[in-house]
């Protein structure tokens, strides 16, 4: 299991980023790595209190966690993410490229587990 990292002070300094990597991960969640375990419904769109409150904060067993979001370069971006239960589970850390518009282009997990 992952642990939960403060990354709100960075999500908050890159805001539309998070929203986009938020987005991607709803909308392709057939297609990333682990996706599975995100919600169809991942609300992107609500204040990022509201977002860190869902998704981060207090008891997280059985239920989606964002765990990280980071931006390592200028043109990159991750995001880390587990759902993990007694027996089940699994997450993953995914890198995207961000690019000069703050859209962003998944790149590569660089982090799956199972349990």
């Amino acid at each position: 299991m992952l642990p939960v990292q403060s990354y709100y002070q960075v999500a908050r300094e890159n805001e539309a980023v998070f929203r986009n990597v938020l987005r991607d991960l709803r909308d392709n969640r057939t297609k990333r790595p682990m996706g599975g375990y995100i919600p169809e419904d991942l609300d992107a769109e609500a204040t990022l209190d509201a977002i860190f409150q869902k998704y981060s904060e207090g008891p997280r067993h059985g239920r989606f966690t964002i765990t990280t979001f980071a931006r390592p370069k200028t043109d990159a971006a991750t995001i880390g993410f587990q759902d993990i239960a007694t027996l089940l589970g699994g997450g993953a850390t995914l890198e995207y490229l961000v690019k000069e518009d703050n859209s962003v282009e998944y790149q590569r997990p660089t982090c799956t587990m199972m349990s």
